[in-house]
């Protein structure tokens, strides 16, 4: 066998045992999501009342939905640029859970946040980072 013949079907070989991405987007660095989150967190208890009643089903069904990750997101970041400012921690953190969250094009309407309510905002909030925790651990992205 010629050495080109070998050098093919080493390469044939390397190509079969790659780790497919799957359509998640390539993480190069190890971003401590778990700090992030309780960071933000830490900004809410500070800076928002505590929420009062829980979610309903349907809001909980909003949050969970895989399809309404990204969409979800952009209405946080949205509520916490203008409550906030564009260069708070929360809104700078949210910013870095973008791309590692699922693309796909929403086929319902995100989760809605009363208009000026921060106790409304942190309660979503609080549970949509548990459900984004437990996704990014799903997808083995979760890094402490």
């Amino acid at each position: 066998m010629s050495s080109l013949s070998i050098l093919h079907l080493l390469l044939l070989l390397l190509a079969l045992h790659a780790p497919q991405a799957k359509g998640l987007p390539v993480v190069t660095s190890r971003t401590p999501y778990s700090m992030l989150m309780k960071e933000i967190m830490d900004d809410l208890k500070k800076i928002t009342p505590s929420p009062e009643g829980s979610l309903n089903s349907d809001e909980k069904n909003f949050l969970t939905k895989e399809s309404l990750l990204q969409a979800n997101l952009k209405v946080f970041m949205t509520f916490a640029t203008d409550t906030f400012g564009n260069d708070s921690k929360i809104m700078k953190n949210l910013k870095e859970f973008q791309p590692v969250l699922p693309t796909a094009t929403p086929t319902e309407d995100p989760i809605f946040i009363e208009n000026k309510n921060l106790g409304d905002f942190r309660m979503k909030l609080e549970e949509y980072l548990v459900i984004i925790r437990n996704y990014l651990k799903s997808k083995n992205i979760w890094f402490s």
